[in-house]
């Protein structure tokens, strides 16, 4: 009896040696250290990106003619922070700077704006015209022109209208008809010129209205 108990204890002990073997050897195994590294690496990336938030890029959308950088833009144009926006002087133009989480900045016809933009902060110099900054809770807003700057302290969601009065302000142009331009006849004429001493002149001027010829004053 005590001679199979102890070949029993032998063959437990045994088998605990392989498994502690086995586990050993598992455990250093480029298959598990591999995947120990990929978990440690997936970690450090959702760290990561918790620490570094992505990267605001501002997004244009152009209603007719506008520049930026000097370059024509169309809709869905990359606008990054120093770009140079300039929206033509003529009704129906405009443009919209749209910042994601920052908010959005929008241009009116005639202005020429120096975007600035970082985390929690949309500023810039308005060097023409006007814009109106939508902001969110918790976004700055800091615009220079030449008369000031207008800021906000970002405690909460603002729409902050900027203008200047510098730069050439957009007039609309009024286009006239020459068949509507009003005409002075050769009677109106005549009457200046007679007001003015120049009787013997006005008697010379021919009436293109009735075709008749005014006869010399005496």
């Amino acid at each position: 009896m005590q001679n199979r108990s102890l070949i029993r204890r032998e063959s437990i002990m045994r088998i605990l040696i392989i498994v502690v073997s086995l586990s050993t050897i598992l455990g250093t195994t480029p298959a598990y250290a591999a995947g120990k590294k990929a978990s440690a690496s997936n970690t450090g990336t959702k760290s990561s990106k918790k620490d570094n938030p992505p990267q605001v890029v501002g997004q244009l959308t152009v209603y007719g003619s506008v520049t930026v950088n000097d370059k024509k833009a169309i809709n869905g144009t990359t606008v990054f922070t120093e770009s140079r926006i300039k929206v033509a002087c003529a009704k129906g133009n405009r443009a919209i700077v749209n910042l994601g989480p920052l908010g959005r900045v929008e241009l009116n016809p005639g202005t020429q704006y120096l975007i600035r933009y970082s985390d929690n902060l949309i500023s810039g110099d308005l060097l023409e015209g006007n814009i109106l900054v939508n902001s969110t809770p918790g976004v700055k807003v800091s615009i220079n022109t030449a008369e000031g700057v207008t800021a906000t302290d970002g405690q909460d969601a603002a729409i902050v209208p900027v203008r200047t009065q510098r730069g050439v302000r957009c007039v609309p142009m009024v286009m006239t008809s020459s068949s509507t331009s009003p005409v002075l006849n050769s009677a109106a004429i005549a009457a200046i010129l007679l007001g003015a001493g120049g009787a013997a002149v006005a008697g010379a001027v021919v009436s293109t209205d009735t075709g008749s010829v005014v006869s010399p004053v005496n």
